[in-house]
Formats: C-alpha cells, structure tokens, sequence
C-alpha cells in the first residue's frame, strides 16, 4: 500500500492507498478498489475514486477516463469537459481550452505529439508517451523510459524502468529494477534510487 512522507523523511499520509502519485495543485491521484480519485494534503477523499484513469492537476484540471473516454475535472470533480477523447491527457487551461504546447498523440501504434491545431510537431516515435510537465514530457523506447523537451530533443536519456510526470517541485520519480529514486530536470538524482 501507498503514503506519502515529508520531505524530511516522516510519515504525513499512513499508507492506505493501492498506488499513489505526487500532489499537483493541493490533489494527489490515488487508486482504490482499482478506481481512481485524489486526496487532499490531509490524506481525505477530496474526490471519490470512480474513476477508469486519471492523472495529474495543470492549470486547474486534470483529466479522467469514463466508458474508455477522456474528459476533464476540475479541483471539485465537477466536469468541466466531457468524456469524449481517445488519446488520453491532453493539456487544457481551466477554461477547457488547449494550452499551447504540444499533446501526445497516437500514429500507428507509435505516440508522437501534435499542436493545438492537430499539426504533427514531434514525430510518433515512441512505444509510450505521456503529457508535458515543466517542459518535459516522458518516453518510453526500447522498455526504457527517458524524457523530451517540447521540440522533441532528448533531455534526458531513455534508462530507466518507470518514470513519472515532473511535479510542481521539479522532481520526477523514476524506478531503476525495484528501487525507486527522484531525478531533477537535468537528470540528475535528487534522491538516490533506494528500495
């Protein structure tokens, strides 16, 4: 089961959660009984876990999955755009519209990512892409996970078993084998992979 610790090493939220994921915006994405919510710094259902998939807050939404559907909530878990995506997080602004730096997209079983206008801008190359996040955004190739910046320039080499989003702090959790560690955005460890 999952928690959440101070950055000075104590316990803050008991483990309780099936997986859990960085605060982003005051929410953190939990799952329980194999659906998704988010909690609040207490470590209170903040929105109920009902859910297919979510992820992280940005600008005020986070998106979630219904029926196999994509949509948007907001801080309340009031919709703010309904279910009707098949890629996944894309990045909207509070308002539901597209925010100006690429999404990722799917082009014959590879993901890439398109502009707001549906133009291919970082050609689909990738066995697995993820959002942007502080100007990064995750690739998997080969089994390993690296991270790009928004012109499709490898930052940050793709050697690593699992990795996650870059939060409002500027750490991203990665996993080498079954030790986890948190990098910066240069790649660099700011916590050492440990088990």
């Amino acid at each position: 089961m999952w928690g959440f610790i101070t950055p000075q090493g104590h316990l803050a939220i008991a483990p309780e959660f099936e997986r859990a994921w960085s605060f982003s915006e005051g929410r953190a994405l939990v799952q329980v009984d194999g659906r998704y919510g988010f909690i609040d710094r207490e470590g209170d259902i903040a929105i109920e876990p009902i859910f297919e998939d979510a992820w992280f807050f940005s600008e005020g939404l986070a998106p979630i999955q219904q029926d196999g559907k994509w949509g948007y909530i907001n801080r309340s878990g009031e919709l703010v755009v309904d279910p009707q995506y098949d890629n996944g997080p894309q990045v909207l602004n509070e308002t539901g519209k597209s925010v100006d730096v690429p999404a990722r997209v799917k082009v014959d079983g590879l993901y890439g990512f398109q502009n707001p206008d549906g133009q291919i801008v970082i050609d689909p190359a990738y066995d697995q892409a993820w959002r942007f996040s502080n100007g990064l955004a995750r690739v998997r190739t080969n089994g390993k996970w690296g991270y790009i910046n928004n012109v499709g320039e490898l930052v940050i080499a793709p050697e690593f078993d699992l990795a996650w989003d870059f939060d409002s702090n500027g750490a991203a959790r990665v996993q080498l084998d079954d030790r986890w560690g948190y990098i910066d955005g240069e790649g660099q460890y700011i916590w050492e992979p440990t088990r």
